[in-house]
């Protein structure tokens, strides 16, 4: 996880520390960039003009970016004023995928109808691209925290993730899985604060027990210990730790530095980073899964029988994975026969692509049927196949005979012998 992946060197007044670059924003950019260059690479064997591409390309990233906000929003119940924090992670395919449609359809109706390109074609050559985008698209999200696992089983691949920046915490500290930083505080001891006009009774930064082999131990935090400062800012009450940690915490730190007093003598203790507990990598499952499935449409792209066909094999590939990638994430709640939103959304696509998939083997003229030459092959009892361009073609012979043959050829041999 590493949701800050460097810093410009350029301070302001609102970026002391530089202006960040977010690992999830980086990764956005990457897939963006790479998806407009392989699906402008396969519409060029199509004829398809790569400009029109670009201009495609715009459209569908605007539009999909969109239907992925609202489908976040609407699925994690986020309120309207975080829908431009895109830094913040929070993307959804399937709304992508929509989105993408809906904009597609625009696209067309304003540019494309009037270039007569096919849809079809136009897919085929998206569907690599929606695949090397996902793969690139969840290495944003593992760097960003997001869109992580269900607590793994201990032999299971795991990973931990930092909890002072992790969107997992919200999960974790609420279930009472684990503490939120190693140690828990004790809140039946007060202490007397000053808190105009009058002075009041608050719960006091105590430490009440610490996890044994944590990240907290290893640094010397102890039962007992009186949290009197936390990263250089005074700490006077519970109140104040929970507001510069949870609150005012700046974003990509995964370290936390903390004072404590013990038997009236002050300490400084070294910086340490919490650990969430081991959650199963969907982030890479998914990278891999779509790198995989990459391979795999790229390679049956040229053998494919109609136009569309390599992307109905990536609707039912992905919502198959989806699906089952989704049974271990612990982040969204059922929405509909017991089922994640997702996966009520990946059958719906799965049945979605087989029915295309009937049609357009229907209705589509196969690529199959094509002879060495090009040409394609006549229907039995039908018409000849014309033939080359340049070939000389002979007249029709109204008795139905064989054209005649070369003159030299046919010519009686008249040679004494």
């Amino acid at each position: 996880m590493l949701q800050v992946v460097f810093r410009l060197p350029l301070y302001t007044p609102w970026t002391p520390d530089g202006i960040p670059i977010y690992g999830f924003g980086l990764m956005l950019f990457l897939t963006f960039v790479a998806c407009t260059w392989l699906a402008g690479r396969l519409g060029r064997r199509e004829n398809i003009p790569p400009e029109r591409f670009q201009d495609l390309a715009i459209w569908l990233f605007v539009s999909g970016l969109i239907g992925a906000r609202i489908t976040y929003m609407v699925q994690y119940g986020r309120p309207i004023e975080e829908f431009f924090q895109i830094w913040q992670g929070g993307i959804v395919f399937y709304g992508a995928f929509i989105g993408g449609w809906m904009g597609y359809g625009l696209f067309w109706y304003l540019v494309l109808r009037k270039l007569r390109i096919s849809t079809w074609k136009l897919a085929d050559a998206v569907a690599p691209a929606l695949a090397l985008g996902l793969a690139i698209g969840r290495v944003g999200c593992l760097l960003n925290g997001c869109c992580y696992g269900a607590v793994a089983h201990p032999d299971s691949p795991q990973l931990h993730f930092p909890m002072l920046t992790a969107p997992c915490r919200e999960m974790l500290v609420p279930r009472g899985y684990q503490t939120a930083f190693g140690f828990s505080i004790d809140i039946m001891v007060t202490r007397e604060v000053e808190v105009a006009p009058s002075k009041q009774y608050r719960q006091e930064a105590r430490v009440a027990a610490v996890e044994p082999h944590s990240a907290a131990e290893a640094a010397g935090l102890r039962s007992g210990d009186l949290i009197v400062a936390a990263e250089g800012q005074p700490i006077h009450t519970y109140e104040d730790l929970v507001r510069l940690t949870l609150v005012d915490w700046p974003r990509g730190k995964p370290d936390l530095r903390l004072t404590v007093l013990r038997a009236g003598e002050r300490i400084e203790l070294p910086a340490f980073t919490p650990r969430s507990l081991g959650l199963y990598p969907t982030q890479l499952y998914e990278s891999i899964s779509m790198g995989l499935l990459l391979l795999v449409l790229l390679s049956f792209y040229p053998l494919r029988r109609h136009d569309g066909q390599v992307l109905t094999l990536f609707m039912i590939c992905y919502a198959v994975h989806r699906y089952l990638n989704e049974s271990l994430r612990d982040d969204t709640t059922p929405v509909a026969f017991g089922l994640t939103l997702s996966q009520n959304i990946s059958i719906g696509v799965l049945a979605a692509a087989v029915v295309l998939e009937v049609y357009l083997w229907c209705s589509s003229v196969s690529r199959w049927r094509v002879q060495p030459s090009g040409l394609p092959v006549p229907p039995a009892g039908g018409p000849p196949a014309a033939s080359p361009p340049g070939t000389p073609s002979q007249p029709p012979d109204p008795l139905g005979q064989q054209p005649q043959q070369d003159a030299q050829a046919v010519q009686p041999d008249i040679t004494p012998r």
